[in-house]
């Protein structure tokens, strides 16, 4: 259950070193998906166009059980979105001063009794001397074929105490629960459980919301997602197609054409994200989160696509 081996790829290079948190884990779990849940509203052989038709799901107009209109509309998720091995880099910068970097893998696409299962992962970490925060987590999420969480787990090291620490969601949708395992090593009197109320919704962890943002890039409509943080519940409201628009980054030598959506989380978060946020997805089927700024008491934080791994991507220039 907890197979936390890396092996040969982004995520691997990047998580050597111990860096991570103190033991007050609610407030730095919080912090580690806003930042996750921004990145997502920015921002394996590819899945045919069979698999599209027959994962398309009925859902609420806003997605779920969170609609504003209560009517249903069907809505095809891009598929195409999810291929086996991508990576994708990104830096963190606040007026143009290095903070950190997140990537994401998507380990595999599997068909099976229970449907589609898609297994990913992400790594969050702040580069070295950066002050007030320090991060260095793994997640790793399986995504079920309606793009909400189908289980989720997350390893952080506790540099105060050398240990690492384990969170674990295990869905019981049957029964509209949701139970919460968390262990730190060597230390089993820290251990806890916990069991939520689904009601009735499907939800996201931060970040499943990651693929299912690029997943609905397409489309030209707002959702108010219910997520998952920790303990806790909130909601991320994204209003997709707000804008076509070029954008300039430093890894690309041309402006690259994306569709803009704007949202807000239910939070306050890391560096002070007082939940508003901006995104430009790739206009094309891949929707890779190409920038994206959150807006902070201070200013803004700009999260950039400086690195990738995509059989047969290129950033699209028109």
């Amino acid at each position: 259950m907890r197979d936390f081996t890396e092996q040969g790829n982004v995520i691997n290079k990047r998580y050597s070193g111990r860096r991570g948190f103190d033991r007050n884990h609610v407030r730095h779990f919080s912090a580690l998906h806003a930042l996750l849940l921004f990145t997502t509203t920015l921002l394996i052989a590819s899945i045919s166009p069979l698999w599209s038709q027959q994962f398309t799901t009925t859902v609420r107009s806003d997605f779920d059980g969170a609609a504003k209109d209560a009517s249903l509309t069907t809505v095809s998720p891009n598929f195409d979105v999810f291929q086996e091995r991508e990576e994708l880099l990104y830096e963190v910068s606040y007026l143009g001063i290095k903070l950190g970097s997140i990537s994401t893998r998507i380990v595999s696409v599997t068909p099976g009794d229970q449907g589609l299962r898609i297994k990913v992962e992400g790594l969050v970490r702040t580069y070295k001397g950066v002050p007030f925060v320090t991060l260095n987590t793994l997640y790793r999420s399986v995504i079920g074929e309606s793009l909400s969480s189908v289980s989720f787990t997350n390893k952080e090291y506790l540099s105060s105490h050398g240990v690492y620490k384990y969170i674990e969601y295990v869905y019981a949708t049957d029964k509209d629960r949701v139970y919460v395992h968390e262990t730190v090593e060597r230390h089993p009197s820290w251990e806890k459980h916990d069991t939520l109320t689904l009601d009735g919704q499907r939800w996201q962890d931060g970040l499943s919301l990651f693929y299912y943002a690029r997943a609905f890039s397409h489309s030209n409509r707002s959702r108010d997602i219910p997520v998952l943080m920790y303990r806790d519940k909130a909601t991320t409201s994204i209003r997709f197609g707000v804008a076509n628009e070029r954008v300039s980054i430093d890894a690309a030598d041309y402006r690259v054409h994306c569709r803009k959506l704007e949202g807000e989380t239910g939070f306050t978060g890391i560096f002070g994200l007082t939940g508003a946020f901006e995104g430009w997805f790739s206009d094309d089927s891949a929707a890779i989160p190409i920038r994206a700024k959150m807006h902070v008491l201070i200013g803004s934080v700009k999260i950039e696509l400086i690195k990738w791994k995509r059989r047969g991507w290129r950033p699209p220039q028109h």
